[in-house]
């Protein structure tokens, strides 16, 4: 069973990589339903069958108009789409000296995407490879790499690459280097680059 930190997580970061959460949340989906002894219903496996023959926003990854289930859920409820600006902006000064230093780190490795995502900013190249999601005393720093960092929050997804998903609080500017800067390095050569298939 998913834990409630890495569920949200989960959540959150749907529109980011579609293949690696959807597989992860199928996967859950499917040990829940076996641990209670539940079997799928013909009218759910319908549906889903037209849902994969009317190709679905799946097949629009690249599209910049696709977004995550949590993405619109939130702009339906408030009306509107959050940008960076919005989500930093009530950062305290520590936090803003933080998230400005890293943001500058991760946009001089190379090409790549950087967005407004629900309450989180993504970095992506093909894929997303790390996100930050601001809160009030700290932020949270999620990377995806091939391996789990010892010492720090870690869940994986059962994937043909398997990617953990790390996490790094960040408190202050003077974090903004080794090992963090190592490790975002490393997420961004392992995430496939936007030319690459």
């Amino acid at each position: 069973m998913l834990s409630r930190v890495g569920a949200r997580m989960m959540r959150e970061i749907r529109d980011c990589d579609e293949s690696f959460v959807g597989m992860a949340i199928r996967v859950g989906r499917t040990l829940s339903a076996t641990k209670k002894g539940l079997k799928k219903t013909r009218s759910v496996k319908a549906s889903k069958a037209a849902a994969k023959k009317s190709g679905g926003s799946k097949g629009q990854l690249g599209s910049s108009n696709v977004k995550g289930s949590v993405t619109l859920h939130l702009e339906s409820q408030i009306g509107r789409a959050f940008t960076e600006a919005e989500l930093v902006d009530g950062l305290d000064e520590d936090l803003r000296d933080a998230w400005e230093k890293l943001r500058e780190f991760a946009a001089d490795l190379g090409p790549q995407r950087i967005y407004a995502s629900a309450l989180s900013i993504m970095f992506a190249r093909k894929v997303c490879y790390f996100f930050v999601r601001p809160r009030k005393t700290f932020i949270e720093v999620w990377i995806f790499l091939p391996r789990a960092i010892e010492g720090l929050t870690s869940m994986h997804g059962p994937t043909k690459k398997v990617r953990y998903c790390n996490l790094f609080k960040l408190v202050h500017a003077d974090q903004v280097e080794e090992p963090l800067t190592e490790w975002i390095r490393e997420a961004f050569d392992f995430a496939p680059g936007l030319g690459k298939s």
